[in-house]
This record gives C-alpha cells, sequence and structure tokens, in this order.
C-alpha cells in the first residue's frame, strides 16, 4: 500500500497489539475491553486509511477520566508531529479533528463502557484515531482542497507513527499521574487553531474555555464535540 509500511510493531509494555483487516477499530477494540483489558492497541492499515484504538482502564471518575481523550489526541499529535516535515503544523480543531498545515488529516473518538455514572469508575474505555493514509483512489485531488494524507506529504511510515504513539501516550499518562492533568493538557491547548495568546483558553472541567480578545467568555463541551464528530463521515475521516 503506497505510503504505508506493514511490519513488526516495537511496542512497550503493557500494549498488546491486535491487527484487523476490515471493520472498525472502535468498535473492534470496545469488543475485546472486557476480557483483553488496558492495552489493547487494535491497528488496520488498509487503502486510505490508518486507524488505531487502544483500551483503557482510568482510575478517576469518569467525569474526569474522560479528559484521557485530550491525553490521546495530544499524543498522537506529538507522533505526527516527530514523524513529518518539521515546518508544517500539526493542529486540533476543538475537540476531535487533526490538521495538517490547515488540511484535515483525521481525527479521533471515545467511547465508555455502557452504564458508567459521572462518578463512577468506568469498567474500560477506548480511545481510537483515524487518519487519511493515501488519496491514491481520488481522480481529481484537487476537488477535496480541505484534506490532505500521510502519503502526500513524506510522513513516516506508519508503523514508526503508531510505536511513537504508544510512548507518547505512556509518557502522558505518567505525567498525568505524577504532575496532574494540566502536565498533559497544556500540550493540547498549544495545538488549538485558531492560535490565542497563553491565559485565554483553558481546561475546565471538561470544556474549553475561551475569552476573546474583547474579554468574551466562550465554553464548549467534550462530550457535545464529540458526539458532533464532524469530521468524519461514515466510513471515515472525510476528504
Amino acid at each position: 500500500m503506497p505510503g504505508i509500511e506493514i511490519r513488526p510493531l516495537r511496542l512497550p509494555p503493557p500494549f498488546a497489539l491486535h491487527r484487523i483487516d476490515a471493520g472498525d477499530v472502535l468498535e473492534a477494540a470496545c469488543a475485546l475491553a472486557p476480557d483483553a483489558g488496558a492495552g489493547t492497541l487494535v491497528l488496520a492499515e488498509r487503502p486510505g486509511l490508518l486507524a488505531l484504538a487502544v483500551v483503557l482502564e482510568p482510575e478517576q471518575p469518569l467525569a474526569e477520566a474522560r479528559l484521557a481523550f485530550l491525553v490521546g489526541m495530544a499524543a498522537l499529535a506529538d507522533a505526527l508531529a516527530a514523524h513529518c516535515p518539521p515546518e508544517r503544523p500539526v493542529r486540533f480543531v476543538w475537540p476531535d479533528e487533526i490538521r495538517y498545515d490547515r488540511s484535515r488529516l483525521g481525527g479521533g473518538r471515545l467511547a465508555i463502557a455502557p452504564g458508567c455514572a459521572e462518578d463512577a469508575l468506568p469498567d474500560w474505555m477506548v480511545f481510537a484515531a483515524e487518519l487519511i493514509a493515501d488519496r491514491d483512489g481520488i481522480d481529481e485531488p484537487g476537488r477535496y482542497p480541505d484534506s490532505i494524507s500521510l502519503a502526500e506529504d513524506q510522513f513516516a511510515p506508519a508503523g514508526d507513527i503508531v510505536e511513537s504513539f504508544a510512548s507518547y501516550l505512556m509518557l502522558y499518562f505518567d505525567r498525568w499521574t505524577h504532575e496532574g492533568i494540566e502536565a498533559v493538557t497544556n500540550r493540547y491547548l498549544m495545538r488549538i487553531d485558531p492560535p490565542l495568546l497563553r491565559g485565554q483558553r483553558r481546561i475546565e472541567g471538561d470544556a474549553l474555555v475561551e475569552i476573546s480578545h474583547a474579554g468574551a467568555t466562550r465554553r464548549i463541551g467534550l462530550t457535545e464535540g464529540l458526539a458532533a464528530s464532524t469530521w468524519r463521515g461514515a466510513g471515515g475521516p472525510r476528504l
């Protein structure tokens, strides 16, 4: 597959790789989660798509544990930034869209064990992400100026990105434990578009709070944003 190298991956413990050839990585990880447990990493590499999902077992009540989504996004963005031309920015559109050089590259999703109350400990959660691997099937790429693919801009092979993601994810969960969630959410905030001055944007609870230059305050919920999933169509990232 152009732009995608399928090879054995070197993943740190406790990650356990589970490859799938078809289907949705999020659904596959949710099915595995009750028995396979934390660290199960479902990976799909197929024409046009690089998708991954990792099972998490939070140690916080759901209201706080939901911020693991931002941890996953920060880890993925830093992995992408480590394996692309350095002059091109990797950015976010709150809360779940990943943009590369102002074009849509993909996004993230979150699933939570059914029936979990906000003040209860989730049995499991799944962070998933889908990236446009290539657009080789498009006859006229100019018809889709708002999107871009990994293959089009000299990204490293997919295996390198996934390995880096796993390492960053472990690092950022460790920082959450020892330094507090702000140590990680700040990594996320620095990538949101449009850029704002330090102090004008923060995470409060599970919402993004922004203060405009005129002093107006805007609050945008994480749950509502994830439900909209505007970056994604029925089969994956929109072109």
